[in-house]
């Protein structure tokens, strides 16, 4: 197993910038010293996710979702511990030193790493190809009739593959990359490399790291039209967002994602303005995919292509984000036009034709009661299918908007009218679900509260811990919270240990952020742990109708401690 060093994991820790790391997966806003937003964990329409700049901790007010920046990682990223201190350290800059290893552990570890530098040594040649070969002109003309800058062509890192059938090849063995690397990062194939005589795009992670290629074809060129890296150990087609290491922060702002089709829509889009914008790969959108973008935000905007093919991925796509939980808006283009296209229409700033497309998307529901209405058929065959939309759907302002509209487009009776929200077949499928906010008893929120104090006022706080037990504490896993807070302040977690308590001070400093806090506010929190602790004890006394001489002389000493304590309250 790979063990990375505590010191290694501490400095991950400290380069972390929290915020920048979780406004990649949602919208964070300022409020005092915390910062909240929506959970990227749960569906929710208000925020109820909080985190903590200073201590690095975040925890939701609904889901209950908490712990430090490696959880965060761990839990939107799919990694184990160790890969999630790695990818942090890769975004953060931080080396990473190792305590003992696996032989097999250090073998993969060490053959991902070079495959990826393999990955992103082939892009950089491809891409100085492009711009100094002759070879390459074709492709730079093509780039300048698309209306692609050479800033956009080099933001994405557009190269170009030479028709020579060894030309990567020879450049990868002369930097000590093996054939075998070659073969298992998807450059190499039967008689030299794979990708000849086309315009490249690197297509990468969320990260920005190069995991293959897409390959298109010049005029005139050997088809396909495009050739994709295969699936494999490095590359997976049906995970690839194209562009979302450039659209991550405009999604996570704007709380939505503009879906395209095609390489150039992406790059055509954000060079005007249209930050948010993300290619499904030239399919539907994906189960791999959608998740990635329900992480980032509530809204998917599809603007696929206006031909038969894209109406149908349209319709895919949409049907799998909203089972998701993710609300769904079509962008209808112009003219059967496809979005680079239309991008370019206009000021160039992002405020021409195709943001009214946006400005104008329909919302699901309307789009495809339009279709519904619009695909031929009888009166009663397109009576049918609008019904089952429109019973199916949740009673909303637009369902009744739609109603009207059917009404008027079929000619219904009343009767008909009536019957279009209703019937045997209205099972309220597709609606978004959001997680409750849990209330907690005013004994549990006081228990919490106190510990969250303890941590924010730590030298006190440790005093008080240390004259409390476990009947201070109405369920045992606060006592166990309290455990860990003591030791935690006083220094005594093991390494592993502290790693392990990070959700429980996430959660604790979180409910203690929602409270006008003091010494005082902690001290006053002490005397009413003890105040019910007194009181638990005087029902398990009073209970017992038959009382020995010691249980009676406890008795009074418990009345005489509750009035003590209520004294010291009133008191405050």
């Amino acid at each position: 197993m790979t063990l990375i060093k505590h010191e290694s994991v501490e400095a991950v820790k400290e380069a972390v910038d929290m915020i920048d790391l979780v406004s990649g997966r949602t919208q964070m806003k300022r409020s005092g010293g915390e910062w909240r937003g929506r959970c990227p964990f749960h569906d929710e329409r208000t925020g109820s996710f909080w985190v903590n700049p200073l201590t690095k901790v975040y925890y939701c007010f609904g889901c209950q979702a908490k712990g430090d920046a490696i959880r965060f990682v761990q839990e939107t990223e799919a990694l184990d511990f160790a890969g999630a201190v790695e990818w942090l350290a890769d975004r953060y800059a931080v080396t990473l030193e190792y305590e003992e290893t696996s032989p097999d552990a250090d073998r993969r570890r060490a053959e991902r790493e070079r495959l990826l530098k393999l990955l992103d040594a082939t892009a950089s040649f491809y891409q100085r190809f492009l711009w100094d070969a002759v070879e390459a002109e074709a492709a730079r003309s093509y780039l300048e009739q698309r209306g692609i800058t050479r800033e956009s062509a080099d933001r994405f890192r557009l190269g170009y593959a030479s028709a020579a059938p060894d030309r990567v090849q020879k450049a990868a063995l002369a930097r000590e990359f093996t054939l075998g690397e070659l073969s298992q990062a998807g450059l190499a194939a039967r008689g030299g490399d794979r990708f000849r005589e086309r315009l490249m795009f690197p297509l990468t992670d969320a990260r920005g790291r190069v995991r293959g290629f897409g390959a298109r074809q010049m005029p005139g060129g050997r088809p396909p039209k495009y050739l994709n890296t295969s699936d494999g150990s490095i590359f997976r087609k049906s995970d690839i967002l194209y562009g979302l290491d450039h659209a991550r922060r405009g999604i996570a702002r704007d709380g939505a994602a503009i879906v395209v089709e095609g390489y150039t829509d992406v790059i055509m889009l954000h060079q005007h303005g249209i930050d948010r914008a993300v290619a499904s790969m030239g399919t539907a959108l994906t189960e791999g995919q959608v998740t990635e973008l329900r992480r980032l935000c509530s809204t998917v905007l599809l603007a696929f292509d206006a031909d038969a093919a894209g109406r149908e991925a349209s319709l895919r796509g949409m049907d799998l984000a909203r089972s998701k939980g993710l609300n769904v808006r079509i962008v209808r283009l112009p003219g059967g036009r496809d979005p680079a296209d239309v991008a370019g229409d206009g000021s160039g700033d992002g405020s021409g034709a195709f943001q009214q497309a946006l400005d104008a998307a329909q919302p699901y529901l309307t789009y495809r009661v339009g279709l519904a209405l619009d695909d031929g058929g009888t009166r009663d065959e397109r009576y049918d299918r609008v019904r089952a939309l429109l019973a199916a759907a949740q009673p909303s302002v637009e369902r009744d908007d739609l109603v009207r509209t059917v009404a008027d487009r079929l000619e219904l009776s009343d009767d008909l009218t009536a019957r279009l929200t209703t019937g045997p077949d209205a099972a309220r499928s597709g609606a978004s679900t959001t997680v409750s906010r849990v209330r907690m008893s005013p004994r549990e929120r006081d228990e919490k509260l106190f510990l969250g104090l303890c941590l924010e006022f730590p030298k006190r706080g440790l005093d008080l811990l240390d004259s409390l037990d476990v009947a201070h504490f109405a369920e045992p896993s606060r006592w166990h919270a309290a455990t860990v807070v003591r030791r935690h302040l006083a220094g005594e977690l093991a390494p592993e240990e502290d790693r392990a308590s990070q959700p429980i001070i996430a959660e604790l400093m979180a409910v203690a952020s929602q409270e006008a806090t003091s010494e005082a506010v902690l001290e006053e929190l002490f005397w009413k742990l003890r105040l019910r602790r007194t009181e638990d004890e005087l029902k398990t006394v009073q209970q017992n109708a038959d009382l020995s001489l010691s249980q009676q002389q406890r008795l009074q000493e418990l009345q005489e401690l509750r009035l003590s304590i209520l004294e010291t309250l009133r008191s405050r």
